[in-house]
């Protein structure tokens, strides 16, 4: 099986969400992106509606934007796995408790003629590749396989899907 077949990305199913997720933390810890975060201090998130712009009540198990959260049910497959340079942050929506996913593991495998280049994380162990973003401007961040079946184990998300980078474009997010 080809390398880029491993990898996936999460999208939001926009059949389901009719709302936006941004951070509005104090601390700028959006901006840290190739660092790790430390911290017991919830990150804090507004979830917003798309019809009316007010704050709601945040009902998602998975929302992706420029930044991921996770449903506390998926705390435990995320830690067990131990996933490189990438820090789970504890998050608050209003009184709701998420996981903010903040990966500053950067594998440069973006090539302006190819798109992504999988050849270039042979080199690269697994366990250190099994979540990173594929350049340092990138707002994706690419899952292995393995960390999908994680979280599917504990219950599919309802919210977000999983779509193989090889199906997946930006212009297809963004419609």
């Amino acid at each position: 099986m080809p390398m880029k077949d491993e990898y996936y990305v999460f999208s939001n199913d926009y059949a389901k969400v009719n709302f936006v997720v941004n951070m509005n933390d104090s601390r700028r810890l959006g901006t840290l992106r190739d660092q790790a975060i430390s911290t017991n201090i919830p990150a804090s998130f507004e979830c917003k509606s798309l019809k009316t712009f007010k704050p709601i009540a945040a009902v998602f198990d998975i929302s992706v934007s420029t930044k991921l959260l996770f449903d506390m049910d998926y705390a435990k497959p995320l830690v067990d796995l131990n996933l490189y340079q990438t820090s789970l942050v504890p998050a608050k929506i209003v009184d709701k408790d998420y996981l903010y996913l903040h990966c500053y593991n950067i594998i440069n495998i973006l090539d302006e003629q190819i798109g992504f280049n999988f050849e270039a994380l042979n080199n690269v162990p697994l366990g250190n590749r099994l979540v990173f973003k594929p350049s340092f401007e990138s707002i994706i961040v690419l899952f292995h396989q393995s960390v999908i079946n994680a979280i599917e184990t504990i219950k599919p998300p309802v919210y977000a899907k999983a779509i193989n980078v090889s199906d997946w474009t930006i212009e297809k997010e963004m419609s």
